[in-house]
């Protein structure tokens, strides 16, 4: 796991703990399947994370192979501490309950409720603002807009925006980019084997974009294409961009290719 053998060990611990926060979007499995690595290897010292009806998040996702374990583990961070740690950065999440994510979609209330954070780096010179949407949908963010008046000044000016539900069209929305403006860089994360990305996130009107040695003006990065994306803001508050291919990166590719074969296969029968 490379957060655990590259970065983690360079950190000083916060309450025992290197890895002080993580935020758990929703319950869904692709978003917490790695519980059990991050359990044994880097329990973090904070956990952000809903509360649902556990039955109720079964009936609704036929998926949950690892639904029960994080259920349990998330049942153990249940206390606000009483002093916070200097995070470096201001850290704040938004999110919609999720009844009121139900009183949009009941179908799509497990996405609708995702946790929506923005990150902004200050430095000496300049700051960077990151969006990460979670699998919120279309829907949810014009809710969450409306009924969080403190969210659409929050993300206004955002320089990365990390795309909505794998940046499928179900999660593009327009409201959500008035409210932001055009960020420089919109960052999907998505498997080698779907095609489903919005065409409109590499589009001018959506995003400022990087000039590359070349002349042409990249607006969007994918996992698919870049592998690992990290983005990095240094003490004058510009940020980089590195890109790696990891062996994580490697191994997913593979197992992703196996099961669009064996699928392919069963179909055939």
């Amino acid at each position: 796991m490379y957060l655990v053998e590259k970065e983690l060990p360079s950190i000083v611990p916060w309450n025992g703990r290197s890895l002080t926060k993580l935020i758990v979007t929703h319950p869904h499995d692709d978003h917490i399947g790695d519980v059990e690595t991050v359990k044994e290897k880097c329990p973090p010292a904070l956990l952000l994370h809903q509360k649902y009806d556990w039955e109720d998040v079964k009936t609704a996702e036929a998926d949950y192979d690892n639904l029960d374990t994080y259920r349990d583990w998330q049942n153990i961070y249940n206390t606000t501490p009483t002093v916070w740690p200097d995070w470096g950065m201001t850290i704040e999440s938004f999110m919609l309950t999720p009844d009121e994510a139900k009183a949009i979609n009941e179908a799509e209330y497990i996405n609708n409720s995702s946790i929506v954070t923005v990150a902004t780096f200050k430095g000496t010179q300049f700051q960077e603002k990151f969006v990460f949407g979670g699998d919120m949908e279309t829907a949810g963010w014009d809710a969450l807009l409306k009924l969080r008046p403190r969210f659409k000044e929050a993300v206004k000016g955002a320089d990365f925006y990390i795309t909505s539900h794998h940046g499928h069209e179900s999660g593009f929305s327009e409201a959500l980019f008035a409210a932001m403006g055009k960020p420089i860089m919109n960052i999907v994360s998505i498997h080698n084997n779907d095609d489903h990305i919005d065409p409109r996130y590499c589009q001018e009107a959506y995003a400022l974009g990087r000039r590359l040695p070349d002349g042409s003006t990249r607006r969007q990065m994918t996992t698919r294409k870049d592998g690992t994306i990290t983005i990095g803001v240094n003490d004058d508050g510009k940020y980089w961009i590195e890109t790696q291919r990891l062996l994580d990166n490697k191994v997913e590719q593979v197992a992703n290719d196996l099961s669009w074969i064996f699928e392919a296969m069963k179909s055939r029968r």
